[in-house]
């Protein structure tokens, strides 16, 4: 050890006599908080523990006129610390996010006259101790292919690793190392104990920090981050807190993370910790960015109220207040407007991207009505996601679904009524409450699932459209029953809309059987047994029927009976582009090494093990694309069944060598045309919902199945092929 050190010794003298450059000024509409002075070291601990805090980051605001907008860095969750809880109080702004990644940014925008203000953002975290394992990996030789790497790489006015007086320094410090680990380390120490610590403004820069041989906290983490950079490794600043009990903040503290072979790892050199944080350690962003943007001509102060809960204590608050989503990928916009003294609550979630002119509408209405709104809205995908999407909000925002006066739950179909569900799980009440649900349903399923989510969440009323309105019209609907008290059934007959209404009057009019099937599905949902599992449970066997009748009566050839039934059930959480996206490449590139196997003449069983083999990895590499690329359908890629899909490789390999190509690909295109015509009745005729309102249909799908199991007349495809032989009968003399 004593030897790793002597050239760091020697380079500390160095940097007593060089030159100090001019620091970067800082731009007037940024605020760079101040830097904490001195850190409190800790051993590295042998496992994790995790704690538990509050916090309330509040920021005050003069001279800021209105439609201006402050926007801040927020924290989000990540792999050492969880946001658990969330509420944001901001009177006369109009809020919403916009993520960055890795960041996520709070705007807001001031909707009222009045100059002043104050934002007030209160937390609970849940922080655990990030150790991390660094990789073997060798010394980095080029820069990354990936360009969110290569970001990490490009120099900035304070992180300067293109100077050459850097360059110089990182290659005499790394010296003769051969690991990544190694070149860590001496940059690391170099940092830790060449550089004296010091106090001072939080722009310092990295040449700055170096020719003076001293720096704050932030300015030695900006100059190993340079070293990093200039030795060719993504390294970032991370801007956190450093967490003490009952303790008042302004000042933050940074710290580098360095990426090594797929893994982020943490240096702090100020701290001592390598490889390793401690669990009070608190990260509010990460890059060398400013914790506040605003118009230059306003006047901002901030700070931060830091608390120690108990575990107890914070378990026990976890669902009792509101929080909003903190997503780490832009799964859901937000939009919201908070006034002084609300008069209701509206919580609006919708799959329809509204314009820009309609939210601007809502948040102004809202405001000069009195109304807090939050409207989320989830992107534009298959039904299958658009639900997980809508389910992931209200799971996250449970507090702040029960402090609405009414729930909007506006899609364009049965996703919304369905997504609803979830609340049940959650044994939430809400008696206070009107729920809204708009979207395209039958009646007869609206009626059965609307009656389960009344009987679970004993709401005050649940009142549904089966067909399809406009956000606004469904907006002015909730703000008249709110303000006026307008009842919802007599306010929709001015947009021409009949509602269904759902109280316990209409459900003591259902008959005995729809009673008890509502019954069941709620004690289904209280026992939180995943409703979509069960229905595409239910919708399997009516996928079968559908391919008896195709095969029975068109005569449509396919691999297979029954592989397009469970083609289609992939096709339901993939999506249909995606879905023919992931079968054309299992079944191509397992056709080819299918033919790569047959030069070595193996038994059947020893072929199939293969091809499990291959495809298992097929759908690895795609899961792992999708995680990359932020496709979410690529990600549901383990729906499809390898077993089945080995299968067909290898049907398609043995129709090519005995009857050709051409008729290998007629069969893989039938099965294809199949499945996409089951995934296209089950996704688009509503069949899911169905079922679970009319069970019963089952019966029908078996009566289906035992008339066409008795057929015995041609097929319509035979109808086609014979039809010359008629017309030449009939030619006969």
């Amino acid at each position: 050890m004593i030897a790793r050190l002597l050239p760091l010794l020697a380079l500390c003298w160095a940097t007593l006599g060089a030159a100090t450059p001019t620091p970067t000024a800082a731009p007037t509409a940024e605020l760079y908080p101040a830097t904490q002075d001195a850190l409190t070291q800790r051993e590295r601990p042998l496992s994790p523990t995790s704690t538990f805090w509050r916090l309330k980051f509040f920021v005050r605001i003069q001279n800021l006129t209105e439609g201006a907008a402050i926007r801040i860095l927020l924290p989000v969750s990540d792999t050492s610390q969880e946001v658990q809880q969330r509420t944001v109080h901001a009177p006369g702004f109009r809020f919403s996010e916009e993520p960055s990644n890795p960041n996520l940014v709070g705007i807001w925008t001031r909707t009222n006259g009045s100059e002043s203000g104050e934002i007030e953002l209160e937390y609970e975290f849940r922080v655990s101790d990030r150790i991390v394992d660094i990789p073997a990996a060798p010394l980095p030789r080029s820069a990354p292919s990936d360009p969110a790497l290569r970001r990490w790489l490009e120099p900035t006015a304070l992180i300067q690793s293109n100077e050459p007086a850097l360059r110089q320094r990182a290659r005499e410090v790394a010296g003769n190392v051969q690991t990544a680990e190694e070149l860590l380390w001496n940059l690391f120490q170099f940092t830790a104990t060449a550089i004296r610590g010091s106090s001072g403004g939080s722009r310092e820069d990295a040449l700055t920090v170096l020719s003076r041989g001293r720096g704050t906290v932030t300015g030695k983490a900006r100059l190993l981050a340079a070293l990093l950079q200039a030795s060719g490794v993504p390294a970032r600043v991370v801007g956190g807190l450093s967490l003490d009990d009952a303790a008042k903040k302004r000042a933050t503290i940074a710290w580098v993370e360095a990426h090594v072979a797929g893994t982020w790892v943490p240096l702090d050199p100020s701290g001592g910790h390598f490889g390793w944080l401690p669990n009070r350690y608190l990260a509010l962003y990460r890059g060398d960015l400013p914790l506040i943007v605003h118009p230059a001509g306003a006047s901002v102060d901030y700070g931060f109220l830091v608390h120690r809960m108990r575990k107890e204590s914070a378990e026990a608050n976890q669902a009792a207040k509101a929080r909003v989503v903190v997503p780490m990928q832009p799964l859901a916009r937000t939009v919201s407007a908070y006034v002084d003294k609300p008069l209701a609550t509206v919580v609006i979630l919708t799959d329809e991207n509204p314009p820009a002119a309609t939210s601007e509408r809502i948040l102004r209405e809202a405001s000069e009505s009195q109304i807090d709104v939050v409207l989320l809205t989830v992107p534009a995908a298959p039904r299958y996601f658009r639900q997980q999407y809508l389910q992931r909000l209200l799971a996250n925002n449970l507090a702040l679904v029960h402090s609405a006066h009414v729930l909007v739950l506006h899609t364009s179909d049965d996703t919304g009524l369905y997504a609803a569900l979830v609340l049940g799980e959650a044994s939430l009440k809400l008696a206070d409450s009107r729920i809204l649900v708009v979207g395209r349903f039958p009646q007869g399923v609206g009626r059965i699932l609307g009656a389960v989510l009344y009987r679970l969440l004993d709401a005050g009323e649940v009142v549904l459209f089966p067909t399809p309105l406009k956000l606004s019209a469904v907006w002015a609907m909730a703000r008249a029953n709110v303000l006026d008290g307008v009842p919802l059934d007599e306010e929709a007959r001015k947009w021409a809309a009949k509602p269904l209404v759902l109280n316990y009057l209409t459900y003591e009019r259902l008959s005995e059987w729809r009673r008890t099937i509502v019954a069941a599905w709620a004690r289904a949902v209280t026992a939180q047994v995943p409703l979509q599992a069960l229905t595409f449970i239910l919708v399997l066997p009516v996928i079968a029927a559908l391919v008896v009748v195709i095969r029975t009566v068109v005569g449509v050839e396919t691999f297979g009976t029954f592989a397009p039934v469970i083609v289609s059930l992939a096709f339901l959480t993939t999506g249909l582009k995606w879905g023919l996206v992931i079968f054309i490449s299992i079944v191509g590139t397992g056709t080819l090494v299918r033919a790569a196997l047959q030069r070595v003449r193996l038994q059947l069983v020893s072929r199939l093990a293969i091809l499990i083999t291959i495809v298992a990895g097929i759908m690895a590499g795609l899961a792992v694309l999708g995680a990359s690329f932020g496709i979410g359908a690529l990600l549901n890629v383990s729906i499809f069944p390898m077993v089945i899909m080995s299968n067909m490789i290898e049907h398609f390999a043995s129709s090519r060598a005995q009857f050709g190509t051409r008729e290998a690909v007629r069969l893989t295109a039938n099965t294809l045309l199949v499945s996409s015509i089951c995934y296209a009745a089950v996704e688009w005729g509503g069949l899911q919902s169905l079922l679970l309102s009319f069970p019963e249909i089952l019966v029908a799908a078996i009566a289906l199945d035992i008339v066409l199991g008795k057929w015995r007349g041609l097929r319509l495809v035979e109808y086609r092929r014979f039809w010359s032989l008629g017309s030449e009968r009939q030619a006969w003399p």
